[in-house]
């Protein structure tokens, strides 16, 4: 079973840019997204503060994690062409729960929340575009949570490893294991007996 690949957020937004609706705001939107190449291991957002700047993921990989006792659990693995933050830290300007850091040296193009919300007030045309992203990037998200929800944890890592935005493989297996509600032994012993349409393992 695997999901249709489809249009990523940065790929939409670049393309949307280069069409004649926005030919006047090409350099305002250049002014506001800043190019950044961030080292791996780079941490973005820490427990505590305040999510400053949203991110489009050019090239790398960016995991997003809170704490729950003495383990670190993935809430987010994400990699090109998609759109990184702390989504309440980020929309509400209060103190993250998470951690947001770079699992690879990543190129993103940033932009801070005073620069949003600037955007959204002043050009109406680019404002429309990022909300459409961003409402899509949730549909997307709440759509594979409820299907996580219904399938057993041998079925979620099969279904994970064969979807086009799978990061198995390039990231550790433990990150992997815990965004799936699941241990790196059990993740481990499922592979086994998986059945890879997207890689041989």
């Amino acid at each position: 079973m695997t999901m249709k690949k489809e249009k990523l957020p940065l790929h939409q937004l670049l393309e949307a840019i280069d069409t004649p609706r926005f030919e006047g705001l090409k350099e305002h939107f250049t002014q506001l997204f800043t190019p950044t190449f961030l080292r791996k291991g780079r941490v973005l957002v820490d427990i505590g503060q305040v999510n400053n700047a949203i991110y489009f993921i050019k090239s790398g990989v960016i995991r997003s994690y809170y704490l729950k006792g003495s383990e670190d659990i993935t809430s987010r693995l994400i990699a090109e062409g998609e759109i990184a933050c702390v989504a309440e830290s980020f929309f509400s300007q209060q103190e993250s729960d998470e951690v947001m850091e770079t699992l690879e040296d990543t190129m993103v193009y940033s932009i801070s929340y005073e620069g949003y919300r600037k955007m959204a007030q002043e050009d109406i045309l680019i404002a429309q575009l990022i909300i459409q992203l961003l409402e899509q990037r949730l549909v997307s998200f709440s759509e594979r949570v409820r299907l996580f929800k219904y399938l057993s944890v041998e079925k979620r890592i099969e279904y994970y490893i064969n979807q086009p935005y799978s990061l198995f493989r390039r990231v550790p297996d433990h990150y992997i294991a815990t965004y799936l509600g699941t241990t790196s032994a059990t993740f481990s012993r499922c592979l086994k007996t998986a059945s890879f349409d997207k890689i041989q393992h």
